[in-house]
C-alpha cells in the first residue's frame, strides 16, 4: 500500500514538482534490466494508445507517424530506439557541459516521463470521444508541459541550477539532432511515405 502511495506521489510530483520527482525516481535505484523491461512495456502501451487515437480521430496523427505506425514492429523499434537515443544524448551532452548524470539515470527518467505521458494520453483519448475541442487543447498543453518537465529532469540529473537555460539547451539540441538525422536520411535515400 505504501508503494502504491509512493508511485502516486511520484506521478503528482512529475506534474507539479518535476525536479523533486526526478530525485525520487533516481532514488529508487531501479536496475538497468528492469528499466529496459519498463521501456518495452511503455513502448507497447504507447502504441496501443496511439492506435486507439488513430481510430477515434484519424487526423490527429501526422503523415510520418502514420506511415511508421502502419508497421507495428517498425513502430515499436523506432519508439524503443528513440528512448535509448534520447537517454544517450541527454547523458553525453549534459556531461560535456559539466553535468554529472549517467546514461542509466537518464534512461530511467525518460522511461518514467513516457510512463506518465501514457496517463495524459489516456485522458486525451477519453476527451477525444466526449469533448474533441478540449482534447486538442490538452494535446498542445501536454507538449509544452513535457518539454518543461524534461528540462527539469535534465537539470536535476546533471545538477544544473536553471531549468530555463536547460530548456533552451534541450530545444537547441533537438533541432541539431533532427537536422543531423534528416541529412543522414537524405544521404541514405530514406524518406518515410507521407513525409512530403
Amino acid at each position: 500500500m505504501a508503494l502504491n502511495g509512493e508511485w502516486r506521489d511520484l506521478v503528482v510530483d512529475s506534474v507539479v514538482r518535476p525536479r523533486q520527482a526526478a530525485r525520487g525516481v533516481m532514488g529508487l535505484g531501479v536496475p538497468q534490466n528492469v528499466v529496459l523491461t519498463a521501456a518495452v512495456a511503455v513502448t507497447c502501451a504507447g502504441l496501443v494508445l496511439t492506435w486507439a487515437m488513430v481510430l477515434v480521430g484519424p487526423g490527429v496523427v501526422d503523415g510520418v507517424t502514420a506511415a511508421i505506425f502502419g508497421n507495428p514492429l517498425l513502430s515499436a523499434a523506432a519508439e524503443f530506439v528513440g528512448m535509448l537515443l534520447v537517454a544517450f544524448v541527454t547523458a553525453r551532452v549534459g556531461r560535456a557541459l559539466g553535468g554529472t548524470g549517467s546514461f542509466q539515470e537518464a534512461l530511467t527518467l525518460i522511461v518514467w516521463l513516457n510512463a506518465v505521458m501514457l496517463l495524459v494520453q489516456f485522458v486525451q483519448l477519453v476527451l477525444m470521444v466526449v469533448a474533441p475541442p478540449i482534447a486538442g487543447m490538452i494535446g498542445l498543453a501536454t507538449l509544452l508541459w513535457a518539454l518543461w518537465v524534461f528540462a527539469n529532469f535534465v537539470a536535476e540529473l546533471h545538477g544544473f541550477r536553471n531549468p530555463l537555460i536547460v530548456l533552451g539547451g534541450v530545444i537547441l539540441t533537438a533541432i541539431v539532432l533532427v537536422f543531423v538525422i534528416s541529412i543522414l536520411f537524405a544521404i541514405l535515400g530514406v524518406m518515410p511515405q507521407g513525409a512530403v
